[in-house]
């Protein structure tokens, strides 16, 4: 065997043993991190503002402060335009964007590095075209955006106003595209196991939206179909009652999805 594969198989060695170090480290940090007793002062934040974190089931509460606590451990989060983000900024976007990750084999949003927030709504200028293929020179005023997967931008004053019990939530409406952006083969749905069901409701909703405006869904949802699912998941979490009465349907798909049986919130 000659010097040079010698050294090859070395260094194919040394590569596999960095990998198998840093996969159990991963594991070991994870196993730790989900050990830790979830803080005091992070719970009663939560409790005191996302009033559906009462109609969970014990487990999913239990889920629910695994998932945030992953969230925050994973994620950055960086200020924009001057902003300093405090930890109750960072504790309430998580526990926000964790309610669409409750199914016991959810996984929290793998893809995603960095959370950057706005002290309110921002301007953009973006270089994709539009449906007839130009480019605007124009910037847009934005309060959300959510870009391939791996960073989601969010206002803060939105993001407060959807804890106050405005109709639009911004976290939510980003982390669906998060969840649609998971599955790019089928836009406008996140990954499922059969899509027969969902694909004839979501049709049957969005032709309905585009015949008669709703007085529950944003009729930005029909800009496509991955609109449609993140506003319907907006409505899903800020109005279900009123969801469930006007779209039933829809309302029993995103349940039956995300697990929380939003409608029997009281406000």
């Amino acid at each position: 065997m000659t010097l040079a594969a010698n050294a090859s198989d070395f260094l194919v060695a040394l590569i596999a043993a960095i990998l198998a170090v840093w996969f159990l480290r991963g594991r070991y940090l994870k196993r730790r991190r989900e050990r830790l007793p979830f803080p005091n002062e992070w719970r009663s934040l939560m409790r005191a503002r996302m009033p559906l974190l009462a109609l969970l089931k014990p487990e999913q509460r239990v889920l629910h402060e695994r998932r945030t606590r992953e969230f925050l451990a994973d994620v950055r989060f960086i200020g924009c335009n001057g902003l300093s983000v405090t930890d109750e900024m960072r504790v309430l976007i998580a526990g926000l964007a964790c309610l669409l990750v409750l199914r016991p084999d959810a996984h929290v949003f793998r893809s995603l590095h960095a959370v950057l927030v706005y002290p309110s709504a921002f301007w953009v200028r973006h270089q994709q075209p539009d449906e007839l293929g130009l480019v605007s020179d124009s910037p847009q005023l934005r309060m959300g955006e959510s870009w391939n997967g791996q960073r989601v931008v969010l206002s803060w004053e939105d993001v407060q106003a959807a804890l106050n019990g405005a109709p639009h939530n911004v976290v939510v409406h980003e982390f669906a595209h998060q969840l649609d952006d998971e599955n790019p083969g089928s836009p406008g749905a996140p990954k499922l196991a059969d899509y027969g069901q969902w694909s004839k409701v979501m049709r049957a909703e969005f032709d309905r939206l585009h015949e008669h405006p709703s007085v529950v869904l944003d009729d930005y949802g029909l800009e496509g179909p991955q609109e449609f699912f993140a506003v319907a998941t907006e409505a899903y979490f800020q109005s279900g009652a009123e969801l469930q009465r006007e779209h039933p349907r829809l309302y029993a798909l995103l349940r039956d999805y995300y697990g929380v049986e939003t409608a029997r919130l009281l406000v």
